[in-house]
């Protein structure tokens, strides 16, 4: 359980001094958002959806989305995937922490992506809500619209071994005003 604290002025629960140095308000805290991206993999393709909706609306992306405040990283990939994709993906595995930055609002979104293989069963996905579902071969995805991030993210997420762990650093919440990037496995 977290920290309670006595209600402050107005009873809103704010935290009071507890001694010498000890904050007596609080800062004004920049959002982070928390999101799952998951790379399906049907051999040599990955399943991308074309977005309809901002933020990046019109580019191509993995499957994924928020995560609910009842939901962890795994149970909120597994329900993003289905509601894009109606694909019911088994095992998702988590390949990728990454933390973007954005300049303009400072806002940070801290990405879970996971990879996982296509389920053998369902038919193929065309269209939902979200956008146009389309198998793409690896080689042909720098070709199309992507999120700035992807090309620099897939050669690390089908390869065994640690975890790629990185922060990118945006102009706004756009996925196209990438700044600079650092990524590490670890």
């Amino acid at each position: 359980m977290g920290a309670s604290f006595p209600p402050g002025p107005g009873g809103r629960g704010e935290p009071q001094a507890a001694g010498p140095g000890s904050p007596t308000r609080w800062e004004a805290l920049r959002p982070i958002y928390l999101r799952t991206l998951c790379f399906i993999r049907d051999g040599d393709r990955v399943l991308l959806v074309r977005r309809r909706k901002p933020p990046n609306e019109g580019l191509y992306n993995a499957p994924g989305g928020k995560i609910e405040p009842h939901e962890d990283p795994y149970e909120a990939v597994l329900r993003e995937v289905h509601e894009e994709s109606g694909l019911r993906i088994r095992g998702p595995q988590l390949r990728a922490v990454i933390t973007v930055i954005t300049q303009t609002t400072g806002a940070q979104w801290l990405l879970f992506v996971f990879v996982a293989e296509h389920p053998s069963d369902p038919p193929d996905p065309v269209a939902t809500d979200e956008g146009d579902l389309q198998w793409v071969p690896l080689k042909e995805i720098s070709t199309l619209p992507v999120v700035s991030d992807i090309p620099l993210m897939l050669p690390y997420l089908f390869v065994r071994g640690g975890v790629l762990m990185g922060k990118i650093h945006c102009d706004n919440d756009d996925a196209d005003s990438m700044l600079a990037y650092e990524f590490r496995i670890t």
